[in-house]
């Protein structure tokens, strides 16, 4: 006994396989309209429904987590680029707070001597820290500018590619959401209820696939009909008789009757 052939899949069953893949890959188990429709797929029920409604439109736009890692990176070196653009300032003026304090002690305990408070302030004179005077706070601050300059920089490169990477993964979403779409049409197409606009579309698929059946045939004919006229014609038989050739006077001749000599007196 020959063994059975497995049967193919249903075209509705295939696309709730399509459907379940496509939600457990996006990470699209709450929304109601795919939840909806791949209930009522399982349970054979209510698909005239479904079918009423438009796919294209009622289909999630899924989020894209392509660039997820890098996208979270540069949000991290923008925030503390942009804290560290007012670093110089604030250090500057933290700056200038301690080198005034240290120069009015340095007054105090030297008022004959007459120093610039620049000379100061580079100095320091045994009162002002290192840290604060003016060439380290200079040095500081170039450090910082060099740094938000380069933070700027990949910023901006790291930000384009973000884009562009979230861009593809967004094209590609959409290739198959529509693709997705098309296959829900069509396999639900059949199963919406019997009205006006349903039965003029299946008159006019029957007409499109008549017109093209017609077509096909009329091609074929004139396809047979040259292939008929490149055969060799055959010859018409030919008889014994028609071998032999019979002269039109020597057959009238023969056709007379003869007449008898008459004897002579």
């Amino acid at each position: 006994m020959a063994p059975r052939k497995p049967r193919k899949p249903q075209a509705v069953d295939a696309l709730a396989t399509k459907i379940a893949q496509w939600v457990a890959r996006y990470n699209l188990q709450n929304d109601p309209y795919l939840t909806g429709l791949l209930a009522a797929i399982e349970g054979k029920k209510d698909l005239h429904i479904w079918a009423e409604l438009d796919p294209n439109e009622y289909l999630p736009h899924p989020d894209t987590d392509a660039a997820g890692a890098k996208e979270r990176l540069v949000r991290l070196l923008t925030v503390i680029r942009n804290v560290l653009v007012f670093a110089p300032v604030a250090l500057t003026w933290a700056a200038v707070s301690a080198a005034t304090t240290g120069f009015s002690q340095y007054i105090e305990a030297n008022g004959a001597d007459v120093v610039n408070f620049l000379d100061f302030w580079q100095n320091g004179y045994g009162i002002l820290h290192d840290e604060w005077k003016i060439g380290n706070v200079a040095r500081l601050d170039f450090i910082i500018v060099v740094i938000v300059i380069a933070l700027t920089l990949y910023v901006s490169r790291a930000g384009y590619q973000v884009e562009e990477i979230q861009r593809r993964a967004e094209n590609e979403i959409d290739r198959e959401r529509l693709a997705l779409a098309i296959e829900i049409h069509a396999a639900l197409h059949d199963k919406r209820k019997i009205s006006t606009v349903t039965m003029n579309a299946s008159l006019a698929g029957a007409i499109s696939r008549l017109v093209g059946a017609t077509g096909k045939l009329e091609d074929a004919s004139q396809n047979l009909e040259k292939a008929t006229r490149k055969l060799p014609k055959e010859s018409a038989p030919s008889s014994f008789l028609s071998s032999f050739s019979f002269d039109s006077d020597e057959t009238s001749e023969l056709a007379k009757p003869k007449r008898r000599k008459t004897r002579r007196a």
